[in-house]
């Protein structure tokens, strides 16, 4: 009977400590969680802050244009760069936004530096094509690709005679080389099928006189494939 006493008195006693101490143990564990999830959101909003061009190179590695449009806008509210500002301009082009695309655009052909801006992107992708392409060239002429890209924008914004006029100033009547801001305003009136949006263009290039063959040969194609898109939208 005494044994028996004994056990129910240990009983009596020893589960409210254990009780207790396991409170003690959850409520630590809680506050240990807590503290280490704020310290990692804490070092996660220093790092996006203090390091958005990092950022950015990690969101364009996973593809998430989206994020790195605002990391590498955020980077170049720092630091006031051309060079930042047409790495916002490229992600927007990745992520396919128009408004972006303008916005970064714009800005970017307006600034006083611009032509020093597209001479470090076109010595940059030459040293590229020298690692990759086995010294291959390929034309690319930044000022076209920026001033194109905003005229393709522009028209699929619904601005057809903007976007050709800008597209055709840019280009000029005294060439048409590979990658000018016609054929890329050509590439996007070609996919949306837009017949009237084709004829205007199809005068624009009248007034075009190529530089040589290769350029005669390109002008022939682009005009032949605009008769097409003129004919099929009928």
């Amino acid at each position: 009977m005494y044994k028996i006493y004994q056990r129910q008195v240990r009983r009596r006693v020893f589960r409210p400590i254990k009780s207790h101490l396991e409170k003690i143990v959850v409520k630590t564990a809680v506050k240990t969680v807590l503290a280490i999830i704020i310290i990692l959101a804490v070092a996660f909003a220093v790092f996006n802050f203090a390091f958005p061009q990092q950022m950015a190179t990690i969101c364009e590695n996973l593809g998430n244009y989206s994020l790195a449009v605002k990391y590498s806008s955020l980077r170049y509210s720092y630091t006031g760069s051309g060079l930042d500002l047409a790495r916002c301009f490229e992600n927007s082009l990745s992520l396919g936004d128009d408004d972006y695309i303008i916005e970064f655009g714009e800005e970017l052909v307006g600034r006083s530096d611009f032509d020093d801006v597209c001479h470090s992107m076109e010595t940059e992708f030459y040293e590229l094509n020298d690692k990759y392409l086995e010294g291959e060239r390929i034309e690319f002429d930044y000022e076209q690709r920026v001033k194109g890209k905003l005229a393709a924008s522009y028209y699929c914004k619904g601005e057809t005679t903007k976007a050709i006029n800008y597209a055709f100033e840019t280009n000029g009547t005294s060439s048409f080389a590979s990658g000018n801001a016609l054929i890329l305003l050509y590439a996007e009136i070609k996919s949306a099928g837009d017949g009237d949006a084709a004829q205007i263009m199809l005068e624009k290039l009248a007034l075009v006189t190529p530089a040589d063959e290769d350029q005669r040969q390109m002008l022939v194609e682009v005009t032949q494939s605009l008769r097409a898109v003129v004919v099929a939208d009928k």
